[in-house]
């Protein structure tokens, strides 16, 4: 969720450039989260966030209770994410869960000739395990993929997420028991992390990765330069002890928080709204 300072709000509506900052940066970091999830693409939600963020700065006057500006907030940002943001890198090559699991079954490779130093093995590893479980969420349609996003990743009570979503709440959770299912059952059957049947491992994947520039040797895209974040092995000793239905989102809870890696972007929100 989104957390404004009414006082802030007031005085954004009111034209003080600093406090419209200050609700920027306070947007900045959960949008982009969201977008992450719903694009699997850097770039991709980096635009979508800022063209969320216009959304939110021009039609802030709009809000009738600054106290709940925030949660409208986040509102914009589901409802463009969910309907009017188009179509990103990943999305356009969606594929069906079939076709992701032929792709993972066939696209493999042994890393060990590829001479990486532990920390460039590390580093690839969460790539891979990073762009396999954002590509994953994108097999579902957007209905289904926000509900899944709101709900198992943000832990968002099925009240909380039907406001956000402006849906009933039997449609919501509808939709959430689907997307829980067919990406329960899809790692399940596919991924080595939640499964020691499955036969797919993130240690597979690096070389085909590496080959087709879906990650860059010693480079971080996606997990946000954060070395320190639990390694896959360390994440399947975590899921290997709950029970079948907990190990999915526990596997896609352990995600980074993604930070958008554009410095400039508030200075050009205000400058286009100057």
């Amino acid at each position: 969720m989104i957390i404004f300072d009414p006082l802030q709000v007031e005085a954004a509506r009111q034209g003080s450039r600093a406090a419209l900052d200050a609700l920027i940066h306070a947007a900045k970091g959960p949008i982009f989260n969201v977008a992450m999830r719903m694009l699997a693409h850097r770039e991709d939600a980096e635009d979508a966030t800022q063209e969320i963020l216009i959304k939110i700065i021009t039609h802030l006057g709009d809000v009738r209770d600054v106290n709940l500006a925030g949660a409208w907030a986040f509102r914009v940002a589901t409802r463009h994410l969910s309907e009017t943001a188009r179509l990103g890198r990943v999305e356009k090559m969606r594929m069906t869960f079939d076709d992701f699991a032929e792709d993972l079954h066939h696209d493999q490779g042994d890393a060990a000739h590829l001479g990486l130093t532990e920390i460039e093995h590390q580093l690839a590893l969460k790539e891979v395990k990073v762009g396999c479980t954002l590509a994953m969420l994108v097999c579902l349609s957007r209905p289904l993929r926000m509900a899944y996003i709101l709900g198992d990743i943000f832990e968002m009570t099925d009240t909380e997420a039907s406001s956000v979503l402006e849906i009933p709440a039997g449609t919501y959770r509808q939709r959430l028991r689907r997307a829980r299912s067919t990406v329960s059952g899809f790692m399940q059957k596919n991924c080595g992390i939640q499964s020691e049947q499955a036969q797919c491992r993130c240690d597979n994947r690096i070389a085909p990765a590496l080959k087709k520039g879906r990650i860059a040797k010693g480079f971080t895209h996606l997990d946000g330069d954060q070395v320190g974040h639990r390694a896959p092995d360390v994440i399947t000793q975590d899921v290997a002890v709950l029970e079948d239905v907990q190990r999915t989102v526990a596997i896609m809870r352990s995600n980074p928080q993604f930070a958008a890696s554009v410095p400039s972007l508030v200075g050009q929100l205000l400058d286009q709204i100057s």
